[in-house]
């Protein structure tokens, strides 16, 4: 897997590629004056990074366009700083993750490469306490020995979507916000915390044991 890192500043996107190989993901670098005419000589490539400086609505409007060009492929925007009028309309417009400077490669990196993998398979299987659970990609729902099915909400299901591919991992509150919502948390927020108290209540009614275990003041573990 070979992705692109589009950006203005040759040297700072450096950093970022080296940043996201310590993370084990290849990337090559392309320098662009953001317009919708480039040439795009990228467009090839597994997934983009768009790395934005100070970012416009010029940078705005050529996110959506590579968006459209590219339907299909993995793109996040990396952005330095910006004020929080313009970083709103990026975050309303755009159903790309945002991250803002300091970037936390591991996250990144990892939230990145899952994203496409599951491009790549549309379910993904495990046998927890006797139950074959099937998570379907394409419906949202979780098929349970193929005899019944869960139906999930968007975040409930982008929230298993993690969790399944994560099996006997420690996922923390930061790892499922920065998936699922596709920014960072910066801050205390309780909003992990209701939809993951709202899926694992629909777990428990229909499977009648809830697999999702609390790691105390850590996070949550899928077994």
């Amino acid at each position: 897997m070979l992705s692109a890192i589009v950006t203005s500043n040759y040297v700072l996107a450096q950093s970022i590629q080296r940043g996201l190989l310590n993370s084990n993901l290849n990337t090559l670098v392309y320098k662009t004056d953001f317009s919708v005419v480039d040439h795009y000589d990228f467009i090839y490539h597994d997934g983009f990074f768009v790395h934005l400086i100070e970012p416009t609505e010029q940078h705005l409007n050529f996110c959506l366009h590579l968006n459209n060009l590219a339907s299909g492929k993995t793109m996040f925007v990396l952005i330095e700083s910006g004020d929080v009028e313009i970083l709103n309309a990026f975050k309303d417009s755009l159903s790309a993750p945002i991250f803002i400077s300091p970037f936390a490669y591991r996250n990144i990196a990892s939230i990145y490469q899952n994203m496409m993998s599951f491009d790549l398979d549309h379910t993904r299987t495990h046998v927890v306490q006797g139950l074959n659970l099937k998570l379907d990609f394409s419906t949202r729902h979780l098929h349970v020995n193929d005899e019944f099915s869960i139906p999930l909400g968007t975040k409930e299901f982008f929230i298993m979507k993690f969790l399944f591919t994560h099996r006997y991992k420690i996922i923390t509150n930061v790892d499922l916000f920065e998936f699922v919502w596709g920014k960072n948390l910066l801050g205390a927020t309780d909003t992990v915390d209701v939809y993951m108290s709202k899926l694992r209540r629909k777990l428990k009614q229909y499977l009648k044991f809830d697999p999702i275990r609390t790691i105390f003041c850590v996070g949550y573990m899928f077994e």
